[in-house]
């Protein structure tokens, strides 16, 4: 994972699974956590990526050499 993209496993996890077409209800079931946590890994995903959505965050993921599709 490029250096200047901090994110922990839970992030990566979540990541994945909307790489993946997860919605947010999805991603909680899969990984057992409540939706309000799937909602704030987003959101931090988004930030940390600077990204404005979740095709875009996935996008700059896959670009920036985080995640393969």
């Amino acid at each position: 994972m490029p250096e200047d993209i901090a994110l922990t496993q839970r992030e990566l996890d979540v990541l994945a699974l909307m790489a993946e077409g997860a919605s947010n209800k999805m991603i909680a079931r899969r990984l057992n956590i409540s939706v309000h946590t799937v909602k704030f890994h987003v959101g931090s995903l988004l930030d940390k990526l600077d990204a404005t959505g979740r095709t875009d965050a996935v996008a700059h993921a896959a670009r920036r050499g985080v995640i393969e599709l």
